[in-house]
């Protein structure tokens, strides 16, 4: 046996858990980056009351809509093996759409807008690549 057979693969949890933990990073950047340039951080649905986007709103999401990404992984990884990739890619997919669509409707100036589109979009394109990759074959 050569000593690329001999090799242990990293746990699958570990560059789960480093992208986790860069998306959180990278959300609260943009965030000081958006506070910074004066991005008035309110808003609201239509007919409600306006809610400050601070620091602990925009890691609370990250880690629990990016948790719950992994989880969702890490369920289908169990128990559907053979289709856990296809599933979760296009599931992961359907909850980007259904989660920066309603930034459009949000009442919130446009500097806000921007900025929630930005941490979507910045949010989906470091978790998804991650949490899409197909397992190491055992």
């Amino acid at each position: 046996m050569s000593k690329l057979d001999e090799r242990v693969a990293a746990p699958v949890w570990r560059p789960r858990l480093l992208a986790l933990g860069a998306t959180l990073a990278a959300a609260l950047v943009a965030w000081v980056v958006a506070n910074a340039a004066g991005v008035d951080l309110n808003a609201s649905q239509p007919g409600q009351d306006p809610v400050p986007i601070g620091p602990v709103n925009v890691a609370a999401s990250v880690v629990v809509f990016g948790g719950g990404g992994w989880l969702a992984r890490a369920i289908l990884d169990r128990f559907a093996k053979r289709r856990a990739v296809l599933v979760w890619r296009i599931g992961a997919g359907v909850v980007f759409a259904l989660e920066v669509f309603p930034v459009v409707f949000t009442e919130a100036t446009a500097g806000t807008k921007v900025f929630l589109a930005i941490l979507h979009v910045l949010v989906a394109a470091i978790l998804m690549p991650v949490l899409g990759r197909r397992l190491p074959e055992s």
